[in-house]
């Protein structure tokens, strides 16, 4: 089987960065005000599938990519690891340690 990689097109990191950064704005309106409202309706915690798509879109395809993408993978990884982290600081909240 012949693995082929295809060519890296800078447009579908920046629509990942896009939803990514809406859902994300979501998720901050969430924590900062947690009464109705609430936008998003749950799919604000799908940022780390999104940034993990575009994470290994960047990295596994091939061609020239441009010197600032070292900037969108930094934010990858942010969009990555924020939500599970706030989700594992609210559940260590609940957990009574007496």
């Amino acid at each position: 089987m012949i693995n082929t990689l295809k060519q890296f097109h800078l447009a579908v990191p920046l629509a990942l960065l896009v939803v990514n950064l809406v859902l994300f704005s979501f998720l901050m309106e969430e924590l900062i005000d947690a009464s109705p409202p609430n936008y998003g309706g749950g799919y604000q915690l799908m940022t780390p599938v999104f940034g993990l798509l575009s994470f290994l879109y960047i990295q596994k395809t091939e061609g020239p990519k441009p010197s600032s993408v070292w900037i969108l993978q930094a934010l990858n990884w942010l969009f990555m690891i924020f939500p599970i982290a706030v989700i594992l600081i609210f559940m260590l909240m609940f957990i009574d340690f007496q």
